[in-house]
């Protein structure tokens, strides 16, 4: 069979941002559901004991949002910065950003002593941004709109009285120790920058540890 796309002037290509269309996709889910059973029971992370050595709450907190027009703002925000992004970063590093940033911003609910969230969708995206800041600052790019787009988020975040924006801080944080290991290692081997998120998740991970011992 012929290709019925070859007169055609414009042909249908495949996506350069699968990544953030998956964990678009995904967040919508988690929110619907959310809506239906008490998912947010399930996958609410923070400082409440409740909470305490359930692993799956910080690693799957970058998938929660509390509406569905939550979801729906978040994943339309991911998809229009993922198809700007995603291809610069790599799908596999894109994602593994905004997850490790999601598990930073749970870490920081913990160790800040919000009891618990289910707004990690955002976390995400800010660690995204700070990742792409990083590397656009150490190929000396101007980062002047991407420092004035997180700020105003994070003051947002602090106006509208969300106990939470301490996770928002600690996305920022781990999304830019990520940027500064990716643009460190670009020229390397890729190995380095998967020892570097291996090494931001054990940190996260055992810092949550010690607040549910003490």
């Amino acid at each position: 069979m012929g290709d019925r796309w070859a007169e055609h002037p414009i042909r249908p290509g495949r996506s350069d941002s699968p990544a953030s269309i998956v964990l678009a996709a995904a967040t919508l889910v988690v929110a619907v559901l959310s809506n239906l059973v008490p998912l947010a029971g399930w996958l609410a992370a923070g400082a409440s004991p409740v909470f305490d050595f359930q692993m799956w709450r910080p690693l799957l907190y970058a998938l929660t949002t509390g509406s569905i027009l939550q979801g729906i703002i978040n994943g339309v925000f991911l998809v229009l910065v993922g198809r700007s992004l995603e291809p610069l970063l790599g799908s596999a590093d894109f994602a593994a950003v905004y997850l490790l940033s999601g598990l930073g911003g749970a870490t920081a609910l913990s160790l800040t002593g919000v009891p618990a969230s289910f707004s990690g969708a955002i976390c995400g995206i800010f660690g995204i941004l700070a990742a792409t800041a990083v590397i656009k600052r150490l190929e000396h790019q101007d980062i002047r709109g991407d420092i004035i787009l997180i700020t105003l988020f994070v003051i947002w975040g602090i106006l509208a009285g969300a106990r939470d924006w301490t996770a928002d801080i600690g996305a920022i944080v781990i999304g830019a120790v990520i940027g500064w290991v990716w643009a460190r290692n670009r020229w390397a081997t890729r190995g380095r920058s998967r020892i570097a998120y291996a090494v931001v998740a054990v940190v996260c991970l055992a810092a949550l540890v010690v607040t549910w011992l003490t």
